[in-house]
C-alpha cells in the first residue's frame, strides 16, 4: 500500500454517513431521477434544431492566462478558494484540501478529436495541486466528469470522491479506489468538517441512451470556521432558498454565470447572471463567485457576455461588485 493511500485510509477513519436512503425519493420514479420542479429535458430533435438554427458568437481560440502562485495555506486562513477554470476550484481548508468537478483534459467530449475544446489553459495544473483529500462531483457530464483527470488525481493523491446516486460505477470500472455515491440531504463526515449533498436543478447523461440515470447536485462544505457552496451545473429554482433553510448561508458561493444562451434551451438547466445574482441573494451568500464561463463554448454567447452581463445584474439588484466577484484563472480569494 503507498504512503498517499495509507494517510488517505487515514484520513477517513473519522468518515461517516448521515444516509436517507431509506426515505422515499421525490426526485426518482423506479427508473429515472427527475427535478421535483419539473424536468423540461431537450430531446435530440430540440439539439439539432438549436444548432441547425443557432448563431453563435465566435469565441477565440487561445487566451492566455496571468501566472499566480499557487496559494499556501496559514494557520490565520478559514478557507482559501482558487478558480482553477470553468467548474474545477481548489478549496483548501484547515486539515482538508477539496476539488470541485476536476477537468484538466483539452476537451469536455467523450472524443479526444472533437467536442468543446479549451480556449484556456487550467489555472493550476495537476503536478503543481497541494494534497487533494476530498474531490466533489456535482454530475457526469463531460464539463463536470471527466475521467482521464480523476485516474491521474487518484494516482497521484488517492482521494475521496463523492458522487452522486448512479455514478460510483463508472468511477470504479476506471479504478478509482475511494468512492461513495451520495443522495440529496446526505451528510459525509471527515474529521470535524461535514459534506452535504444537496439539490441542483438540471439533468444528467454520457450517451444518448442513459439520460437521468444518475443523479445531479450541489455541495455544502461545512467546517467549524466557514461554509462553501458549490452549485455545480444548474437552473435557478427555489432550491436555492432550501438549502439555505436547511444548510445556512455559505460565507462563500461558487455560482455558475455561463453557457445561457439561447434561454430557450437553455434556461431550464443554466442560470443567466441575472439568475445567478438572484441565487447569490436567495443564499444569502456573504462573497458568490462566478464559475462555469470563459473555457468551453458549450452555447452562443460570446467569452465576454457572462462577466459582462454579470456586471448589469449586480446594478439591477444593488449587489456591491465585491459581493459577487469574477476571479481571473489560478487566482483565489481568502477567507
Amino acid at each position: 500500500m503507498g504512503v498517499k493511500l495509507f494517510i488517505t485510509i487515514l484520513l477517513l477513519v473519522s468518515f461517516s454517513v448521515n444516509s436517507s436512503a431509506d426515505r422515499k425519493s421525490d426526485h426518482f420514479d423506479g427508473k429515472a431521477f427527475y427535478n421535483p420542479q419539473g424536468n423540461n429535458v431537450k430531446t435530440l430533435w430540440d439539439l439539432i434544431e438549436w444548432k441547425w438554427n443557432a448563431h453563435p458568437v465566435l469565441w477565440p481560440e487561445n487566451v492566455s492566462n496571468k501566472h499566480y502562485p499557487v496559494p499556501t495555506f496559514s494557520e490565520s486562513d478559514k478557507a482559501v478558494v482558487t478558480f482553477i477554470n470553468h467548474a474545477s476550484f481548489l478549496i483548501q481548508l484547515p486539515g482538508l484540501n477539496v476539488l470541485t468537478d476536476p477537468v484538466f483534459s483539452q476537451r469536455a467530449s467523450p472524443l479526444k478529436f472533437a467536442g468543446p475544446k479549451r480556449v484556456r489553459a487550467p489555472g493550476i495544473i495537476i503536478d503543481d495541486l497541494p494534497p487533494i483529500h476530498v474531490v466533489i462531483i456535482s454530475h457526469n457530464h463531460y464539463d463536470h466528469l471527466d475521467l482521464e483527470s480523476l485516474k491521474l488525481i487518484d494516482e497521484k493523491f488517492h482521494p475521496l470522491f463523492l458522487v452522486p446516486l448512479g455514478d460510483g460505477k463508472l468511477l470504479k470500472s476506471e479504478g478509482l479506489q475511494i468512492v461513495r455515491e451520495m443522495d440529496w440531504w446526505e451528510e459525509s463526515k471527515i474529521r470535524e468538517n461535514i459534506i452535504t449533498f444537496a439539490p441542483a436543478q438540471h439533468w444528467s447523461g454520457r450517451k444518448p441512451w442513459d439520460k437521468n440515470e444518475s443523479l445531479w447536485g450541489s455541495f455544502m462544505i461545512t467546517t467549524p470556521s466557514s461554509k462553501i457552496y458549490f452549485a455545480g451545473d444548474t437552473g435557478y429554482s427555489d432550491h436555492f432558498l432550501q438549502i439555505k433553510s436547511r444548510l445556512g448561508a455559505p460565507d462563500v458561493a461558487l455560482l455558475p454565470i455561463g453557457a445561457y444562451k439561447p434561454r430557450y434551451f437553455m434556461k431550464t438547466h443554466h442560470m443567466n447572471p441575472e439568475e445567478a445574482l438572484r441565487a447569490h441573494i436567495d443564499l444569502g451568500a456573504a462573497t458568490s463567485v462566478g464559475m462555469h464561463f470563459g473555457t468551453f463554448q458549450l452555447s452562443d454567447e460570446g467569452i465576454e457576455e457572462p462577466v459582462s452581463d454579470l456586471r448589469l445584474a449586480r446594478k439591477q439588484h444593488q449587489v456591491k461588485e465585491d459581493h459577487f466577484i469574477v476571479l481571473d484563472q489560478g487566482d483565489s480569494i481568502k477567507r
